[in-house]
């Protein structure tokens, strides 16, 4: 902690009880020694809670209506006590009756550049002036901040955006999930965990870990596998132990590549055989590996493997496929309503044809449409009626869709991925992690609910708590026979 800043979070500490409430109390400088965060706080009011970090502790203004980033819109901001540098991670719940008592989001994050022609920041907070530039995943671009006429002990500030490139009309208070998990508000207070979420996992979920009844030796829990959220290995052994029994039902007995990052996500590679050692409760392929059973899960999760993708078919009928896969695959600038709506599409057309079909998230922004069937014809009739699926969805209207696999041709368009149905080709398996920022899950999803999901809520902190089997009538429809012609 930077020199000073015990005596600077003084009336920060003494207005807690920090034996009943979460939130932390200290931390150390970041890389940079200039963060920022900004926290939906929905205590006694709905707020924003405006924080850039500067000598140790992170300066602090409630923003009632947000940070606008409309050119020269001002927003009223009253400064308050100093924060510990922790407290940028700080996304749960603070319990009802302690100071501050609500729920806390990472709204936005990042870093700050103090402007180089307003001379010292430290000088210019005592002016009540203070001009910089915000690198955050909303925020970002050139901010003034000007200290009004204080009013008795209040210490009020205008914040409000520059005119550069960046400044834009709309309303950015809309996009309203977390930087951290993608959760809303509401996700946020419905979860059980009312622990403030760090760039470190506590010791009990080790310990925890530890008491799984596996053969399998688990090393290096402390490891941090996904640095953005703090999500070390033994968490991720904990989401595969957990999710076990769901996995199983669509990976066991079927050829897998793996995507192994046994130093964290930001560092992986794909395993389809065994030319680097996995545990013997792996089972090896000429070119793909399988798994039986939850021993050959916790294994999985043991051996760094952040993804699961697997064949079309089972290892005991290699040449039969029996689950057909199209991809959709949008571009960018898509918003995810356009996705869902491809996907409902094709399920009528599917159902036109009497197949009944299924669908889960990619964990990115993507939806998987999936279609168990009989394992009758082989790979190339199978993939031919694939493409013929695919096909048929581009030609009805081809302004919105594309099956030309260069991502120069999906402008504006939605890529319906038919790849995924050869041998050998691969899908990432339901439920699922994937080595991707907040830890999301391919996670399957009823019809119904289709609609009011964030894919980037869906991870492994949330998936776990899902209630109920959103593929209910999976396994029956593995009789289903494919046609021999898409209607």
């Amino acid at each position: 902690m930077a020199d000073g800043a015990d005596e600077k979070l003084a009336k920060y500490r003494a207005m807690r009880d920090f034996g009943k409430t979460p939130e932390p109390a200290g931390g150390k400088p970041s890389a940079t020694g200039y963060s920022f965060v900004v926290q939906k706080h929905h205590a006694s009011r709905l707020h924003y809670d405006f924080r850039l970090e500067l000598d140790g502790v992170l300066l602090s203004w409630a923003v009632p209506k947000g940070v606008s980033m409309r050119a020269n819109e001002k927003r009223f901001g009253a400064r308050t006590e100093d924060h510990p540098l922790d407290y940028g991670d700080f996304e749960g719940i603070i319990p009802k009756g302690e100071y501050g008592g609500g729920t806390v989001m990472v709204w936005d994050r990042g870093t700050w550049t103090p402007d180089e022609a307003e001379g010292d920041p430290r000088e210019s907070l005592k002016r009540g002036k203070l001009v910089f530039d915000l690198h955050g995943e909303k925020l970002k671009g050139k901010f003034h901040m000007v200290r009004m006429k204080p009013e008795g002990k209040s210490d009020p500030w205008l914040i409000f955006k520059g005119r550069d490139a960046d400044a834009r009309d709309e309303d950015v208070t809309l996009l309203d999930k977390s930087v951290a998990t993608g959760r809303s508000l509401d996700e946020i207070a419905q979860s059980k965990d009312r622990v403030w979420h760090s760039n470190r996992e506590g010791p009990s979920i080790s310990e925890l870990v530890k008491q799984i009844p596996t053969k399998v030796k688990l090393t290096n829990l402390e490891k941090v596998f996904y640095p953005e959220n703090g999500l070390t290995k033994a968490a991720v052994i904990a989401y595969y132990a957990t999710m076990a029994d769901r996995l199983l039902e669509h990976v066991k007995g079927r050829p897998m590549a793996l995507l192994r990052c046994p130093d964290g996500r930001t560092k992986c590679f794909f395993q389809k055989h065994g030319s680097t050692p996995l545990p013997p409760q792996v089972h090896l392929g000429g070119d793909w590996v399988s798994i039986d059973d939850a021993e050959g899960v916790i294994a999985l999760a043991q051996s760094g493997v952040l993804e699961l993708h697997t064949w079309g078919c089972h290892s005991k009928n290699i040449e039969k496929p029996d689950q057909l896969v199209i991809d959709f695959d949008p571009d960018e600038a898509l918003p995810f309503e356009r996705v869902v709506e491809a996907a409902v599409e094709l399920r009528e057309r599917l159902a036109g044809m009497k197949l009944e079909s299924f669908v889960k998230t990619t964990g990115g922004k993507g939806l998987h449409v999936v279609v168990p069937c009989a394992p009758k014809q082989g790979w190339e009739p199978f993939k031919a009626f694939a493409k013929a699926l695919a096909e048929a969805v581009e030609r009805d209207a081809p302004d919105k869709y594309t099956t030309n696999v260069r991502k120069a041709a999906r402008g504006g368009k939605i890529f319906v991925d038919y790849l995924r149905n050869g041998r050998g080709s691969t899908a990432v398996a339901a439920w699922s992690p994937r080595a991707r920022e907040g830890a999301t899950v391919s996670c399957p999803l009823t019809w119904k609910e289709l609609a009011k999901v964030s894919p980037r809520a869906l991870t492994m902190l949330t998936v776990p708590a899902r209630k109920g089997d959103p593929w209910e009538g999976f396994d029956a429809a593995r009789k289903q026979a494919l046609p021999k012609k898409v209607k």
